[in-house]
C-alpha cells in the first residue's frame, strides 16, 4: 500500500529534499509551501512515475486553522495520513536586545506552534489506525543553543520537548513520533538569513563542511521507514560534529 505523507515548508532546502526521497518511493505526497511552489511540480511528476502522486497546499502554519486545514485536506483526499513531517520553520538572526516582539512571536508560533497545531490535527486518525510516524525537524541549536538565535533556539528546544512528551503519550498506541535535529545545512535559509555561513564556521566543524539537505532527508526516510520501528521520542542530529 502507498503512503500518505504530509510534508510542511516542502518547496525549498530540507523540506524540498525530503518531499524528493518520498516522491522517489512513489508514496502519495500532500505537499505543504507558504509563498511559493517553483520545484513542487517536478516532485509531483517523479512521484507520479514512480506510481504515486500528489498535491499542493497553501498555507502560513502559524495559524492553527491553517495548520490543521492541511491534515483535513489530506484525509480527504486520502482517507488518512500514515506519516506526517513537521518541517517548516523560520529563522531570526539578531540579539536579544535587537529582537522585536513581532520576530519573537513569529518563531514561536511557527516553528513551535506550526508543529503542535499539525500533530494535534493528524493524531486523531492515527490513534484510531493504531499506526503512524511523525518526525519533527527541531535543531542542533535547540541542544546546545547559540548566541543571537535565542528565539530560534527556544522555538526549537519547545519542538524537542514537544517531541519527547507526545512520543511517550502515543507510543503505546502505536504512533512513533522523533525528531531530526540538523546543523549548520547549505539551504537559502542559512546562507541568507544567518552569519552562520562563513569560513569561519565551516573550518570550526570536525567535517569542515556544512551539510548536505539530502542528508537530513536520509535521516526522515530512515525513521519513516522499517529503521524506525523501534524509534520512539529519539533527537537525532546530525551536525558534522558541531554538538560534540
Amino acid at each position: 500500500m502507498k503512503r500518505v505523507v504530509v510534508i510542511t515548508g516542502a518547496a525549498r532546502g530540507i523540506g524540498l529534499a525530503i518531499a524528493r526521497r518520498f516522491a522517489a518511493s512513489g508514496d502519495h505526497l500532500v505537499l505543504n509551501y507558504f509563498d511559493t511552489r517553483d520545484q513542487l511540480d517536478e516532485v509531483i511528476r517523479t512521484a507520479e512515475a514512480n506510481g504515486g502522486d500528489g498535491i499542493t497546499v497553501q498555507a502560513d502554519i502559524s495559524h492553527p486553522e491553517a495548520a490543521s486545514g492541511i491534515i483535513r485536506e489530506a484525509e480527504g483526499r486520502y482517507g488518512r495520513v500514515d506519516i506526517l513531517v513537521n518541517n517548516a520553520g523560520r529563522l531570526v538572526s539578531a540579539t536579544v536586545e535587537q529582537t522585536t516582539w513581532a520576530q519573537w512571536e513569529q518563531m514561536i508560533s511557527t516553528n513551535l506552534g506550526g508543529t503542535w497545531a499539525c500533530m494535534q490535527a493528524v493524531l486523531p486518525g492515527m490513534l484510531a489506525r493504531g499506526q503512524g510516524r511523525i518526525i519533527n525537524i527541531s535543531s542542533e541549536l535547540g541542544l546546545i543553543g547559540f548566541p543571537t538565535y535565542a528565539a530560534y533556539c527556544a522555538s526549537k528546544g519547545g519542538v524537542i520537548a514537544l517531541t519527547k512528551a507526545v512520543a511517550k503519550e502515543v507510543a503505546p498506541k502505536g504512533v512513533l513520533v522523533n525528531s531530526v535535529a540538523p546543523g549548520p545545512i547549505e539551504t537559502d535559509m542559512l546562507i541568507n538569513d544567518t552569519l552562520e555561513f562563513n569560513d569561519e564556521t565551516r573550518a570550526s566543524l570536525p567535517l569542515r563542511r556544512f551539510g548536505k539537505p539530502d542528508e537530513i532527508a536520509a535521516m526522515v526516510e530512515a525513521l519513516a521507514g522499517p529503521a524506525g520501528d523501534y524509534m520512539v521520542g529519539q533527537i537525532i542530529s546530525p551536525n558534522g560534529g558541531a554538538a560534540i
